[in-house]
């Protein structure tokens, strides 16, 4: 839906919050848990690899959110489908289907190189099946999330920019 900028900014930095934590907390898991970790530093490492991961995909997701047309290019994914905004929740589960691929895509190309080659030191080899161990998991995780807290992350970003939704007819 048309907003202003400020509206679109505010929106972004709100819905990021959760899909951030929520895709990273998947990853760190999925992760640490197929690292071989020892039970007592299972927690510590768990929660390092996860603040990270949040830092990091906070900012991955605002640039995607900013540049990317992702809600666009739903919007017009649902149309494609014949459904209409009027259609409710069967409309934005449909539009989600591609913006939450785009956010999640995305996070897990960085996310999987920074953790596993980066950080941890593997070869570019393992790096295929590090991001294949994660990202059906991540994309469940930001899919189910971003359904239900961008619609109200829109309302709040349009009460405080005072950006009424347009009119659908």
């Amino acid at each position: 839906m048309p907003m202003k900028n400020s509206t679109k900014l505010v929106k972004v930095l709100l819905t990021n919050i959760a899909i951030a934590v929520a895709i990273s907390l998947t990853a760190s898991y999925i992760g640490v848990s197929g690292a071989g970790v020892p039970a007592e530093a299972f927690v510590p490492a768990f929660l390092g690899t996860s603040l990270a991961n949040i830092g990091m995909s906070y900012v991955i997701s605002f640039f995607v959110g900013w540049f990317i047309p992702a809600e666009r290019l739903g919007f017009g994914f649902a149309m494609k489908c014949g459904l209409k905004p009027s259609d409710g929740l069967k409309f934005g589960a449909t539009l989600n289907v591609v913006v939450n691929t785009i956010y999640v895509a995305f996070n897990s190309v960085i996310l999987t190189y920074v953790n596993a080659c980066v950080m941890n030191g593997a070869p570019l080899a393992a790096y295929p099946a590090a991001f294949m161990s994660s990202i059906l998991q991540c994309w469940i995780v930001g899919y189910v999330v971003s359904l239900f807290w961008a619609p109200q992350c829109e309302k709040w970003a349009r009460a405080i920019c005072k950006d009424p939704e347009p009119q659908v007819h």
